[in-house]
């Protein structure tokens, strides 16, 4: 059955979704299980860290929040989904025909027949941590998406602990605490899957042998993918509408380093 499904791989664009989920349907299901999923951990993370340095704060002596800064920066969120479908056709044949018994001549032929497609899709998506915090308690569940269509679903991503990560030094006085415009947090989280197939009937008659070697039929499907996470201040302090110069250059390059790094590993794979 996989390998059936391989077959045409490479001669039509990918679905963005497996089979048997590789419908239009599907795959509309499959994105927004993905950017309901990711919202969420974004919204608790941003919540949680928020909260815990309130707390923290009580117990301080200067009873000073070391958060405040998230109250004017932005999230920047990138989806890059990367599909790469490969079939290969490499009949082989060997003829052995009649021989004296003091000589042995075999005449051996093979062709080989590939083909690849590849499609990459990319979202983007602007959100305020002032939009991301959850007040009076409120938890953002994902719980109910179906994760069986991407590891990006339902999957713990560090984005709470990016963000402790910098505010950490800052509390411990090793390090000052964001200002200006030269502050960017980037994050970046890519999964690949790989899913691979072969076939080789053999055909043994008196005087030649078909298929004796290699593989006859071989499919693969490779699927990339990746998020971008990128936080930094608002082009203007208390709702700007995307993130300042720097930290937007920030992003795009990531995003293109993603995209460059995906495209090699394809080429090495190959």
């Amino acid at each position: 059955m996989l390998l059936f499904g391989l077959s045409g791989c490479g001669t039509y664009v990918p679905d963005i979704r497996d089979w048997p989920n590789n419908s239009e349907v599907g795959a509309v299901t499959m994105v927004h299980a993905i950017v309901r999923s990711v919202e969420c951990e974004l919204k608790n993370a941003v919540t949680r860290v928020v909260n815990n340095d309130v707390r923290a704060a009580r117990l301080r002596a200067s009873h000073r929040t070391y958060t405040d800064f998230l109250n004017d920066w932005g999230a920047e969120v990138a989806f890059t989904f990367t599909i790469d479908e490969k079939t290969a056709v490499n009949p082989t044949a060997v003829w052995m025909p009649p021989s004296p018994a003091s000589a042995i001549f075999t005449l051996g032929g093979n062709a080989t027949v590939s083909a690849d497609a590849t499609r990459v899709e990319k979202l983007n998506f602007f959100y305020t941590v002032k939009d991301l915090y959850l007040r009076d308690g409120q938890v953002c569940d994902a719980s109910g998406e179906d994760p069986s269509g991407s590891f990006l679903i339902k999957n713990d991503l560090k984005i709470a602990e990016l963000l402790d990560l910098r505010i950490t030094p800052v509390v411990t006085g090793n390090a000052t605490a964001p200002s200006g415009d030269k502050n960017v947090l980037s994050h970046q989280v890519t999964f690949e899957v790989v899913t691979s197939g072969g076939l080789t009937p053999t055909l043994q008659l008196t005087r030649a042998t078909i298929n004796g070697s290699g593989t006859f039929l071989s499919g693969s499907r490779d699927r990339t993918h990746d998020l971008v996470v990128t936080f930094g201040p608002l082009d203007k302090p208390g709702g700007g509408k995307s993130l300042i110069a720097i930290a937007e250059q920030s992003h795009a390059i990531s995003q293109l380093t993603s995209g460059y790094t995906t495209g090699v590993r394809s080429i090495l794979s190959r």
